[in-house]
């Protein structure tokens, strides 16, 4: 039988089943049988329903409980941890209200049986952490009762400790994971989670130890105690920020949160410095020493042919020590601001904004049927970036500005060591040849100048005023 044939059979056999729908909490084969089919069809949206509708039913039998929430949490498990919910109503929730009804319904016996209760509490958990920060000591004492019953089950240690390198505990996600190598032995995914919260921790040789032993080349950087491996191409973070209150003119809503990508220079696998400035308000910025998961959640395409994976931010390790000011500038001419880097003191950096904002959703993008509940409303500016779940993203990577040819933002990045007084001369001397208006608040507050300070902030005010007003006649 072809590949085809057997979909078309599937399908077949899912639409027979749609129409005993109403049977599926009765019939305990029948309820088998969706499942069996729904592993089969590859557990996607269109059978959300079914499975909310099995665990609701089923909540006394912790067999089929345990079967259905397993796939409820595997949908949930597609969006990235460091995504928001947007709903207490979802997959993780159905499957965390099912397994602890299935849980208040076991025997004496039963609760006693790891293979039962225990796995039910460890399920319980990952059904939990996927609810997010909110169920987290919920979550912590599910898998503390499933790890009670049965101590020699490296995946529950495991998945305990994923829990606790998201939520930043590193001491204690290094012992769960510690644990899950004793039971489960240096497999790929336990090295990882070891080597990145070993990295947290400031625990550079054991990272080391663990690269080399996933096969990655590494050496210790005793100048910082940390873990270096050379040669890494530069990769995309995104890093959750909010419009910022100094910014009248964006396209999405006052204090929209959304995905910011940012360029980072890797020193591990796992962490490294970040290389372009954020430009909404966000935790990090230009400098940091940053700490990322190692699972990509995300492709960024630079080209037709070329794309860069996308991590998710962990934790900030060091923030970086350079100064970064925002400024907002008119250009009178096109293209006037090209060149003012060179300009500068040696080692200044001038950043320019180039937003691209866009609805972000995984079931978009795999075709699948379902509804946008909590999406930030936002208009596309190029189809070439690959969408994700959750809001809106501004990328600084992008390459088309949502303001119009005129106005500009951007970010300054001027050196610890610099003398402020000779960068601002060199500042005013930039825009003086230059046909642009240009206002950067920080400067001025930097070297006291309050007077100065506040004229820059009511020339913010004054540019963002007028190109509104040219927008507008446009």
């Amino acid at each position: 039988m072809s590949h085809g044939e057997a979909t078309e059979d599937l399908e077949s056999a899912w639409e027979a089943l749609l129409q005993r729908q109403n049977q599926l909490g009765s019939d305990r084969k029948l309820a088998e049988l969706a499942l069996g089919l729904i592993q089969q069809m590859g557990n996607g949206a269109a059978h959300r329903n079914v499975l909310r509708g099995l665990v609701e039913a089923w909540g006394s039998d912790w067999r089929l409980t345990l079967a259905a929430a397993s796939l409820l949490i595997e949908q949930a498990g597609r969006r990235g941890m460091d995504e928001p919910t947007l709903t207490d109503d979802g997959p993780a929730s159905w499957a965390a209200k099912a397994l602890q009804r299935s849980l208040d319904t076991l025997s004496d016996t039963e609760r006693k049986d790891a293979d039962v209760a225990g796995n039910l509490y460890a399920t319980l958990g990952n059904a939990l952490r996927l609810c997010g920060p909110g169920l987290d000591a919920e979550a912590q004492e599910a898998f503390t009762r499933a790890i009670e019953l049965d101590p020699e089950r490296g995946e529950w240690w495991y998945d305990a400790g994923l829990l606790d390198k998201w939520r930043g505990r590193f001491d204690d996600g290094y012992a769960a994971n510690e644990q899950a190598r004793m039971r489960m032995g240096p497999q790929r995914p336990v090295l990882w989670n070891l080597a990145i919260c070993a990295t947290a921790l400031g625990k550079g040789e054991e990272a080391v130890e663990l690269w080399e032993e996933i096969g990655v080349s590494a050496r210790l950087d005793r100048s910082h105690d940390m873990p270096y491996v050379a040669g890494l191409p530069p990769l995309l973070l995104r890093v959750l920020s909010r419009t910022p209150s100094t910014d009248g003119t964006s396209p999405l809503p006052d204090r929209a949160v959304g995905f910011e990508l940012v360029w980072t220079a890797p020193l591990s696998p796992c962490h490294g410095v970040v290389q372009s400035p954020t430009f909404r308000d966000a935790p990090i910025d230009y400098g940091d020493l940053v700490l990322w998961d190692g699972a990509p959640v995300a492709a960024h395409r630079v080209s037709a042919e070329d794309a860069v994976p996308v991590f998710p931010l962990l934790e900030i390790l060091r923030p970086g020590n350079e100064r970064r000011w925002a400024f907002v500038a008119l250009e009178r001419e096109p293209r006037a601001l090209e060149g003012l880097e060179e300009a500068l003191p040696e080692g200044s950096r001038v950043f320019m904004q180039h937003e691209r904002v866009e609805h972000h959703c995984a079931a978009c993008e795999a075709g699948e049927p379902h509804e946008h509940d909590g999406l930030v409303a936002t208009r596309k500016t190029d189809a070439s970036h690959r969408p994700r779940a959750f809001g809106a993203s501004v990328s600084p990577v992008a390459t088309k500005s949502l303001y119009g040819g005129s106005l500009a933002r951007g970010k300054v990045i001027v050196q610890p060591t610099q003398d402020l007084e000779a960068f601002r001369e060199a500042w005013e001397a930039a825009l003086g040849a230059r046909a642009v208006s240009i206002a950067l608040p920080s400067l001025y507050e930097a070297l006291g100048d309050s007077k100065r300070a506040g004229q820059e902030h009511q020339a913010w005010r004054g540019i963002e005023g007028k190109a509104l007003r040219q927008k507008a006649r446009s």
